[in-house]
């Protein structure tokens, strides 16, 4: 009797902890979201670092969920503990795309709005280091960053749509999505469209979804009861 009234005292701490780290992470999404729009938030890094923070309460209020809720109500914990996360990602991931001021340079000339010759931006990148123009650093976090930029659809997605976690119906749906993104920008003018961003942006996405939905990660997740078992 003593040890059950521990356990549930327990999980009463963990989730506490859970709903304090929720709410830390709606109150930082709306200065995030706030700040974008003010413009006090400029830059890839910034966005990134934000990101990060938002992610990093959001991701502990998970694990404090997922710690005080019994193994057999683990996988309903897990499902609303992933659809925060997506949010707060796709909250992160629109301010990256879409967020700042448009570019009316690029608006008012078409021809500076889209780039449809593969490896054309990438080789921009290589020759500014080559020239100097650009630091390594700064190279390697928008090369880098588009590759795992659309990465974490390859989580959330699957995890909480089932039917998705089919390759043959989750890849070609990824394939669409980044093409539509591109479309988007290229049309609201905060953005250009670019072929690379999609040679950038979908291996990213297969790399995750191998990682992380291969049948020995799949058992993985139903023997954590993350997921399922059926």
């Amino acid at each position: 009797m003593a040890g059950k009234k521990k356990k549930n005292n327990e999980a009463i701490v963990w989730i506490t902890l859970a709903v304090i780290s929720f709410l830390i992470t709606g109150a930082l999404t709306f200065v995030f979201v706030v700040s974008e729009r003010n413009g006090h938030i400029i830059g890839t890094e910034s966005f990134l670092q934000a990101g990060i923070l938002i992610g990093g309460v959001a991701f502990l209020g998970t694990c404090f969920l997922l710690a005080g809720t019994p193994r057999p109500k683990r996988p309903r914990a897990a499902q609303f503990a992933m659809g925060v996360l997506f949010a707060v990602y796709l909250v992160i991931l629109a301010g990256l795309l879409f967020g700042g001021e448009r570019n009316y340079y690029r608006w008012w000339s078409p021809e500076a709005r889209y780039s449809l010759k593969p490896f054309a931006t990438i080789q921009l990148y290589v020759d500014a280091y080559k020239s100097h123009s650009l630091r390594i650093r700064q190279v390697a976090s928008n090369l880098i960053g588009n590759i795992l930029l659309f990465m974490p659809m390859a989580w959330f997605v699957p995890f909480l749509v089932k039917g998705m976690r089919k390759w043959y119906i989750f890849l070609p749906f990824m394939l669409a999505l980044i093409c539509l993104v591109e479309i988007a920008q290229y049309l609201s003018g905060r953005g250009s469209m670019d072929i690379d961003d999609v040679i950038l942006n979908f291996p990213g996405v297969l790399i995750g979804f191998v990682l992380l939905w291969n049948p020995l990660t799949v058992k993985l997740w139903k023997r954590t009861n993350l997921i399922g078992k059926k």
